[in-house]
């Protein structure tokens, strides 16, 4: 427990407010919990309850300890009993009014020095402590879901706050067994905002009727090593909600296009398809999801002769080339003979595309190639950059553009990135360990191919290139 914040006020009840009473109680803080709903605050003390019980029959806690920790958790129903916090973190609704209004009074109540936070996930700070009395002593605390489990805590500057209060909530955190990554208040902050390309090309893919969802997402779990599939997660997540964010950051950042909601998406929040909450989203719940993997091919005779690997694989009369961003079909043009291309793979999954020019022997090839080193091979449409690696560009692309812009360090986003939504590497360490140039060369050959801005390359990025040219 820190020295300076003994008595923790917790504002909401609902799950995430229920699990940062619990976390701020297992630390041993005095801990309020206050709603305007009484029976809130009760089935919030309930599902604590409910959860240490789990943890008390694993041997993970003692019932003492449990019994120990509940006793510290004290509800509350009115805003003045919070007077003696040091620590308020407010949890209630997504409106920045009603914030405002509720930063407001508690400027009133609460000691001068009690620190005022909000785990907002994606109103402004700076906008929150806008007429708040002492505003440098209120910032963001933002929790994932759910936060007794999750490591990650974002704290959250907004203009006025004092960086003493930054660092003191930092204590707090890491007192808490928690990892805090330091962040200024932008919209999406860290995590919501860099990870928008994740959720965003999926939508794309599937809109394009690239594969079946079920394809998009083995490529991105089992092909890139994320830990769930992009449109199985917004299912997890709840469509309403990934949407509404999605929407926020857009709106937010004046409705640029690299942030651009999908309609398909919108599609399913209206029908009220949200995902496993009301058992139908882009998948039926409880689903089990099992990709249709490529067909066995029959094994071509001197399939793999005149392997140039890290540059080109040919297999007879087929060039494998791994993808840069333009099409198979562009390729095949350019080259005057079939193509397949094929992704980014981390794990024991090779996507591939094939020109829809070729035979179908060009294919039976490099799918048989890909089975002797024994990957499974998921087969999509001829797609500019397929899914792996397009999406890891744009994350990249995406964590530099926040990197450039001071809204954290790199070590922040990447640290940020690997506990908050656990990629299997933080965007930038796997930027560079890909390569700026070929990060760059996809971009720009995504961008030529649809037009859009969507796809720019940030200016830091190009400056990423020119310093690894210097060092060729």
């Amino acid at each position: 427990m820190t020295k300076t914040l003994h008595r923790v006020a917790v504002i909401g009840g609902g799950t995430m407010g229920a699990g940062i009473a619990e976390v701020a109680a297992s630390a041993g803080h005095s801990v309020l919990l206050y709603d305007i709903s009484a029976e809130a605050i009760t089935r919030a003390i309930e599902g604590i309850r409910q959860r240490l019980d789990v943890r008390v029959g694993c041997g993970k806690i003692s019932a003492e300890q449990a019994s120990e920790l509940l006793a510290r958790i004290v509800p509350a129903t009115e805003l003045n009993q919070l007077a003696d916090a040091q620590l308020v973190i407010e949890a209630a609704s997504e409106r920045l009014e009603i914030k405002k209004a509720l930063f407001s009074q508690l400027a009133e109540i609460c000691l001068p020095s009690t620190l005022l936070t909000s785990n907002t996930s994606s109103i402004s700070i700076t906008a929150i402590a806008a007429g708040v009395k002492h505003p440098e002593r209120v910032a963001g605390l933002h929790f994932f879901n759910p936060a007794p489990v999750m490591k990650l805590v974002e704290v959250v500057s907004g203009l006025a706050t004092s960086t003493e209060v930054v660092e003191l909530l930092c204590q707090c955190v890491i007192a808490w067994g928690k990892q805090p990554v330091r962040c200024r208040s932008t919209p999406g902050f860290i995590v919501n905002r860099v990870a928008r390309p994740y959720y965003a090309e999926a939508w794309r893919a599937l809109e394009e009727q690239v594969a079946l969802a079920e394809v998009i997402d083995a490529a991105l779990r089992d092909g890139g090593g994320f830990p769930m599939g992009p449109l199985a997660l917004t299912d997890l997540i709840g469509q309403d909600v990934n949407f509404a964010v999605t929407c926020s950051v857009f709106n937010a950042f004046w409705q640029d296009r690299r942030f651009l909601p999908s309609l398909l998406q919108q599609e399913l929040a209206l029908a009220g398809r949200l995902g496993k909450k009301s058992g139908h989203g882009v998948y039926c719940w409880p689903a089990e999801v099992s990709p249709e993997l490529a067909v066995a091919a029959v094994a071509p005779e001197n399939a793999a002769k005149n392997i140039k690997r890290d540059v080109v694989t040919e297999l007879d009369d087929v060039l494998l080339l791994e993808t840069t961003g333009e099409t198979a079909l562009a390729l095949s043009v350019q080259h005057q003979r079939p193509v397949v291309v094929y992704d980014h793979a981390v794990g024991d999954t090779v996507v591939l595309a094939s020109a829809p020019t070729n035979p179908a022997s060009a294919t039976d090839k490099a799918v048989y190639y890909f089975q002797q080193q024994g990957k499974k091979v998921l087969r999509i449409a001829d797609y500019p950059g397929l899914l792996v690696w397009r999406t890891v560009a744009m994350l990249a692309n995406e964590a530099l553009d926040a990197l450039q812009k001071g809204v954290a360090s790199a070590e922040d986003i990447d640290i940020a990135m690997r506990l908050g939504v656990n990629y299997p590497h933080g965007p930038l360490a796997w930027g560079e360990s890909l390569g700026w140039g070929r990060v760059l060369r996809l971009l720009e050959n995504l961008q030529q191919h649809y037009g859009e801005e969507r796809y720019r390359p940030s200016a830091l990025l190009r400056q990423k290139v020119l310093m690894e040219m210097r060092h060729e």
